[in-house]
């Protein structure tokens, strides 16, 4: 596990595109792509994982697999990240962002958690079910 920074990053000339970057340390505000805009920084204590489960969210959406840029809503790929069940702690996000996208995030992340929920809790009852069928086969002694 190696801590790190993932960074979303957008540029005024390639609307409705984001590039995602990750970075051993702390990104300056400043630093983007040359023409591009950091948006919203992350830490994650395992950096590689929180690269691959947002991708598992956005796999296809994604247009340029070599420089990470993504066809897809700002706001989708900040909440995406923000529902993820790894460790993670928000850093940074945008001043620029009005209050109704703002809320919006809010809004995408608590439908996003809700659905990891329901989709956790429907594997512990398939689960429990197998668990519980194994018991009852052994018991009558066909396994």
């Amino acid at each position: 596990m190696k801590t790190g920074y993932l960074t979303l990053e957008t540029h005024p000339e390639h609307k409705g595109l984001v590039r995602v970057l990750i970075k051993d340390e702390l990104p300056s505000t400043q630093a983007a792509s040359p023409g591009s805009t950091v948006r919203y920084i992350v830490r994650f204590n395992d950096i590689e994982a929180g690269q691959m489960h947002l991708h598992n969210v956005l796999h296809n959406a994604l247009i340029d697999l070599d420089n990470h840029i993504y066809r897809a809503d700002l706001k989708k790929m900040i909440a995406a990240v923000e529902a993820d069940d790894l460790h993670h702690k928000r850093v940074w996000i945008d001043p620029s962002l009005s209050d109704s996208e703002k809320e919006f995030i809010d809004a995408q992340t608590a439908k996003l958690k809700l659905r990891h929920k329901r989709w956790n809790t429907l594997w512990l009852i398939v689960g429990g079910f197998f668990i519980v069928l194994f018991f009852f086969m052994s018991t009558i002694g066909q396994i």
